[in-house]
């Protein structure tokens, strides 16, 4: 027979170059970075305002053992940084994800063992233009899929056991 405790995670979100983790009581606590050991990402629909929409989980292990899943919009530039820099790494151990602005947009950087990490594809599936109706919309459904894909490779990567 076995005996534990089940992890509670701790939500976070990044938004003007920071990533943000509410306390209650509607208070937010200001962060620079995250740092920790990667043990899952997943991918998972929400519900906002009114709408269906889809979120990168990236749950982070902290050296005391909590857990902090970090909650980033499926298509967002964020989000394909992150998953083109952790591709980029042979075998992860401790990872830093810096968020920053630059301008109007929120940047990240990450670190694995203290290196930053480059990107493991600078060429990516070019947007197709299609047409919807009498509309032509951006389909960036096979670019959506390499980060899929890189996504699912870095999942196999992962030695961590929570």
């Amino acid at each position: 027979m076995s005996l534990g405790v089940k992890q509670a995670k701790s939500y976070l979100n990044i938004k003007e170059g920071k990533i943000i983790h509410k306390t209650g009581a509607g208070k937010e606590a200001l962060y620079d970075f995250i740092e920790g050991y990667l043990v899952d990402i997943t991918k998972r629909d929400r519900e906002f305002k009114g709408e269906t929409v889809v979120y990168w989980y990236f749950d982070i292990q902290t050296e005391t053992g909590e857990i902090y899943s970090l909650s980033i919009h499926y298509s967002s530039g964020v989000a394909k940084s992150i998953l083109n820099a952790l591709g980029s790494a042979e075998v992860l151990g401790k990872i830093r994800i810096e968020t920053y602005q630059s301008g109007d947009f929120t940047k990240a950087i990450v670190y694995n063992n203290g290196e930053r990490l480059s990107w493991k594809y600078s060429e990516l599936p070019p947007l197709e233009e299609i047409k919807v109706g009498d509309k032509l919309v951006k389909d960036d459904s096979k670019r959506m899929d390499l980060f899929n894909q890189m996504a699912q490779d870095i999942v196999n990567k992962i030695n961590r056991i929570i």
